[in-house]
């Protein structure tokens, strides 16, 4: 009977966690593994370092880099001070105008012209920091919108701020060749006792102010109509009406290269000698050659 219970005490079902003191069926005892409480996971305390990262190197800027960047630093500083010079300064154009003008011995027949004119222009410099310098100075009296009569260079000059100056100067142009047409146009404005006449100037000018200078620019200076009265049998005309106000901008593109052509082209005839006459429309020019007398005063206020 004792052993019976003890049998029974020593049986375990299967599927079922082995009681305190009983050792699973079919195994050894003391070497069963006890279903109740798993054992605790252990964690280590020791620090296990990580993978080993490899970084790209990253260089910085080269020294071209460096120099592009200065350099564009120091001229927007440039530029920055120029552009502040010019608001304070603030640069006007000139004012011109035709305080007389004449003209004389005018002589129109068959396709040639014959006439010397004199002119006198008032220049005023507004401005009251800024000189200007004018250089490269260059006269011409015209017919209409296309045909130049006389040309001649101008001595340079110098206006001090708020200066007013006075240019005198002469254009002659002997036969001068002007077509037909021009001959027929110009004797009947005469006949009806006035001819219109332009006047423009080209100048190289610089705005200066002690050691500050602006670049050079070619000037225009554009006078139409210079209205001459005639009387009736009389080749010598003159201004009519008061003095006449002048058109003053800066030259385009186009009208530099024109008068840049203009000017190297009268000065090769003028070493050749020949005799003839330019005309030109728009930014087309037939250059034959010039030949010109002219004598110029400069007086200044």
């Amino acid at each position: 009977m004792a052993s019976s219970l003890a049998q029974d005490r020593d049986k375990t079902v299967t599927g079922y966690p082995a009681q305190p003191g009983q050792v699973a069926a079919g195994y050894p005892h003391g070497s069963g593994y006890p279903y109740a409480i798993p054992p605790p996971p252990t964690y280590s305390t020791t620090y296990q370092p990580g993978p080993t990262r490899y970084y790209q190197r990253i260089d910085g800027p080269s020294l071209l880099c460096r120099l592009i960047t200065a350099a564009s630093v120091v001229f927007a500083i440039i530029g920055l001070i120029f552009f502040i010079t010019w608001l304070v300064l603030k640069p006007h154009l000139p004012e011109f105008r035709v305080d007389s003008a004449s003209v004389s011995s005018l002589n129109a027949t068959g396709t040639e012209l014959t006439a010397t004119w004199d002119f006198t222009l008032f220049v005023r410099n507004p401005n009251h920091k800024l000189r200007i310098n004018y250089d490269s100075v260059e006269a011409t009296v015209l017919y209409g919108d296309d045909v130049r009569l006389a040309t001649s260079r101008l001595p340079p000059f110098l206006q001090e701020t708020k200066n007013e100056t006075r240019v005198q100067f002469q254009l002659a142009a002997r036969s001068e060749y002007v077509g037909e047409d021009v001959v027929k146009r110009v004797s009947g404005e005469r006949a009806h006792g006035s001819v219109n006449f332009g006047v423009t100037v080209y100048a190289w000018i610089r705005f200066r102010s002690g050691i500050w200078r602006m670049r050079q620019h070619l000037l225009k200076v554009y006078c139409d109509p210079v209205s001459m009265g005639f009387s009736p049998n009389n080749a010598t005309g003159t201004l009519l009406g008061q003095s006449r106000s002048c058109e003053v901008d800066f030259a385009n593109a186009p009208q530099v290269m024109m008068y840049l052509a203009l000017a190297l082209a009268s000065s090769q005839n003028s070493l050749l000698g020949t005799k003839s006459s330019v005309r030109n429309s728009g930014c087309q020019c037939l250059i034959r050659g010039i030949i010109v007398e002219s004598n110029y005063v400069v007086q200044t206020a």
